[in-house]
């Protein structure tokens, strides 16, 4: 008996070791052909059916070998297959591409600082960029304010907050600007209170700072309400010189807030998918116009029993 059992303890090391040694023979031959850019799922499969039937016919020869039962031949077959079939998965993940920046990016948010001390609520709006674009080391948020006109409560102004520029992946400015500006309109609700969008030249109405933007034609436009129920007008103007400016405006707490970004043909051609997605995710919450009155919430003279 103890002669009869020696063989097939020798067998199955034998066998042991022929599975080991057969998979990590898949597992190089695939790191092979990746390395060397093998694409062809043709000459793949050509490769992979001459390196089965060469497991195969040793397989056969180790089993006759030890004259071992059907069904450890299948186990011995089914292996190789998960070998097989371990080592082509690693070849295609080498193999296979990876996916569009676009697809694959993230997104971060930027965020526009509310302007305290306003003739309207006092609210963050807020926009959204591939996290893949930088910032230059020091640059920080501008903002300016432009007077508009000056009544009994003092200069009413329009204020416009500049994001630092963005750099993309390749190093370059993204867009030449990316702005938001707030102005008052008292006494209205909603964007829509202006009128219908068709109604509304965005290439002057909002103010907006640009090369040639007075001269530029409308490519699209169309009205978005948000999770929250804000509703928003937007545009796409195509100027004289090539940019394109993306427009999102929209009413809250007594202010409008207009978003815009500008690029040129140039960075249009790299990041325009991008510009659009930050267009279209501008949001500003739905906030009531303060009922304090104006000239409390401009100087905040005023305490619980009137005027100071």
């Amino acid at each position: 008996r103890r002669l009869t059992r020696a063989p097939r303890h020798t067998a199955t090391r034998a066998r042991v070791l022929f599975l080991t040694a057969d998979m990590s023979s898949c597992i190089a031959n695939a790191s092979v052909l990746a390395s060397r850019g093998i694409a062809s799922r043709a000459g793949l499969s050509r490769r992979g059916r001459r390196a089965t039937n060469a497991s195969r016919g040793a397989a056969t020869r180790v089993v006759r070998a030890e004259s071992t039962s059907e069904h450890r031949i299948d186990a011995a077959h089914l292996s190789r297959r998960a070998a097989l079939g371990v080592s082509l998965s690693a070849l295609s993940a080498l193999a296979s591409p990876s996916p569009p920046f676009a697809l694959a990016d993230s997104t971060a948010i930027a965020v526009f600082d509310a302007v305290p001390n306003e003739r309207w609520s006092a609210i963050d709006a807020t926009t959204s960029v591939p996290s893949s674009w930088t910032t230059r080391p020091g640059q920080r948020a501008k903002q300016s304010k432009f007077m508009l006109y000056t009544d009994t409560y003092g200069p009413n102004y329009r204020y416009t907050t500049a994001l630092p520029k963005y750099v993309d992946v390749d190093g370059a400015v993204a867009a030449n600007a990316v702005t938001l500006s707030v102005q008052s309109r008292g006494g209205q609700d909603s964007i829509k209170d202006l009128g219908p969008i068709g109604g509304i030249d965005a290439a002057k109405a909002f103010g907006i700072e640009a090369e040639d933007v007075a001269l530029a034609e409308t490519v699209t436009s169309n009205t978005r309400v948000d999770g929250k129920k804000q509703a928003y007008y937007e545009w796409e103007l195509l100027c004289p010189t090539g940019s394109h400016i993306l427009i999102s405006a929209c009413i809250s707490g007594g202010g409008l807030y207009v978003f815009a970004a500008e690029a040129t043909a140039a960075q249009w051609s790299r990041n325009a998918e991008a510009l659009k997605a930050a267009q279209k995710s501008f949001a500003v919450p739905v906030v009531a116009e303060s009922t304090r009155d104006i000239s409390d919430r401009i100087y905040n003279n005023a305490n619980e029993g009137g005027f100071k």
